[in-house]
């Protein structure tokens, strides 16, 4: 059997859990040459992996079906059909907000904050620039969390909830202070178990920066000059403290973890036949003939072409063989010799060069410099076509006519709209940009249980009972509740 790095890393993480659990019980044969304390490198990997997970998991699946980048299928009572048709529950959300981001992700984070601050910053400073990716997502999907009474452990496990605002404030202060960090004498120094940029610091310094970006954006259209001031005094550091090609995305990749299969690939092979490419996502790419096609979708069996389920048809038991499936860009490469399987090796996107350019596309378009809004949406484009894997000559084609159909009316929409394609498989943005701006123009999923597109996570059933003096109410889904949504 083959073992990775992550592999023997998590081994030997799993070992130190279980001789905490046996000191505890039998302390009486504590042994002094017993490691009571994970390494930072453990906790490092682990937190790096758990974020990966929770990036291609529940948190993907809700948000891509909302805003129908996916369809779930299988029938009623199927998960992702029942999801797919907003059907989904307090008691759904138990485990994606209790195991995996503050359970999980986020307490890995700030055990490694508290263990490294003083002696290795370094380790510090990168766990408090992923946390605040994590507590950004969190806000994002779910509004008002908590976030600064979490992550005290034992010492307050009923947390107050902060109101998304002011949870913005804290996340751009913990990049800050996680930048700093990285500047500081460390006695150790991340290497290879940075699972995500191999202890490139200032590859750290750009991601940091560039989520300052994704996160100011946030706030067109409803405080345009916030968004605006703040975004330009961001640029005014240069091009260099961003993001500035596709090695520096931010992605977990999976070829470098145990078994090499990321959780989209995963849940495709364990809940085949539910979770098929959207027709809004296929029919808007196969309106403009793109390109990224072949890498994104499979050709549907009965068409011979790229055909998308439609969002909310599941529950039916609509016969999905003649739907294209995902391909080689979230899966992974084909294994030799096969046409139908994957290695899973696809890496988890998070935040990537693509979507950095589409912002700045955006903030010019809101700003009325159509000149630089048009050339960061070509770079945008073809850092997409790139990591598609599109011939040089394709792009350009596909680039030159988009620019083409370009309008002061309808460059927002045509930024947008790429962005959508571009962040195929990220988790959350979408959903956001969504909720931001209209785009793309999504209609009401058939069989609906609602009436409107839901805007919001429900609150877990787990933190009703076990935080019931904090926990907010939560009745209506489609309530604008995030403070940038325009409609709140």
């Amino acid at each position: 059997m083959r073992f990775s790095r992550f592999t023997k890393y998590v081994a030997f993480t799993a070992t130190l859990g279980l001789l905490g659990a046996c000191d505890n019980f039998l302390d009486i044969n504590r042994s002094p040459n017993d490691v009571l304390v994970a390494p930072a490198a453990n906790i490092l990997v682990s937190a790096e992996t758990q974020l990966g997970f929770l990036m291609g998991s529940d948190i993907h699946r809700y948000t891509s079906l909302f805003v129908q980048q996916f369809s779930g299928q299988g029938g009623s009572g199927t998960q992702t059909a029942e999801y797919d048709r907003y059907s989904v529950t307090a008691t759904d959300l138990n485990n994606a907000w209790r195991g995996n981001i503050y359970g999980g992700a986020l307490a890995d984070m700030q055990k490694l904050i508290d263990q490294t601050q003083a002696a290795s910053p370094k380790y510090a400073g990168i766990s408090k620039i992923m946390q605040a990716f994590t507590f950004a997502i969190t806000t994002d999907a779910f509004g008002d969390i908590p976030f600064t009474e979490a992550l005290k452990f034992g010492a307050n496990v009923q947390p107050k909830y902060d109101k998304s605002e002011d949870v913005y404030t804290g996340i751009m202060a913990l990049l800050d202070s996680g930048i700093e960090d990285l500047g500081k004498a460390s006695d150790f120094t991340p290497a290879g178990d940075d699972l995500i940029y191999n202890g490139d610091l200032t590859k750290w310094t750009k991601f940091a920066n560039t989520l300052k970006l994704r996160l100011y954006v946030h706030y067109y259209p409803k405080v345009s000059a916030t968004a605006t001031s703040n975004i330009a005094a961001l640029i005014a550091k240069g091009p260099t403290s961003f993001m500035g090609s596709n090695t520096d995305n931010f992605q977990l990749d999976f070829a470098a973890v145990s078994r090499n299969e990321n959780p989209i690939h995963q849940f495709e092979i364990s809940r085949p036949g539910t979770f098929f490419p959207s027709s809004t996502l296929v029919s808007l790419m196969n309106t403009k003939s793109d390109p990224r096609r072949p890498s994104y979708f499979t050709a549907s069996p009965a068409a011979g072409q790229y055909t998308g389920a439609g969002n909310g048809t599941g529950v039916t038991g609509a016969p999905n063989i003649t739907f294209s499936r995902m391909n080689t860009y979230l899966r992974g490469a084909l294994t030799p010799g096969s046409t139908t399987t994957y290695t899973g090796a696809a890496p988890i996107r998070m935040l990537t060069y693509a979507e950095y350019n589409l912002i700045l596309a955006e903030y010019y378009q809101r700003t009325g410099n159509v000149a630089s809004a048009t050339t960061a949406l070509r770079a945008g484009i073809q850092a997409s076509m790139d990591a598609a894997g599109v011939a040089p000559a394709d792009a350009t084609t596909y680039i030159a006519g988009r620019v083409a159909q370009i309008t002061p009316a309808n460059l927002l929409r045509t930024i947008i709209e790429e962005k959508f394609v571009a962040n195929y498989g990220v988790a959350v943005e979408p959903w956001t940009d969504w909720r931001r701006t209209g785009f793309p123009t999504l209609s009401l999923a058939a069989n609906a249980v609602l009436q409107q597109i839901p805007r919001i996570l429900p609150y877990p059933d787990l933190e009703r009972v076990a935080n019931p003096a904090n926990t907010p109410e939560r009745t209506d889904l489609t309530a604008p509740s995030v403070f940038w949504d325009p409609g709140r």
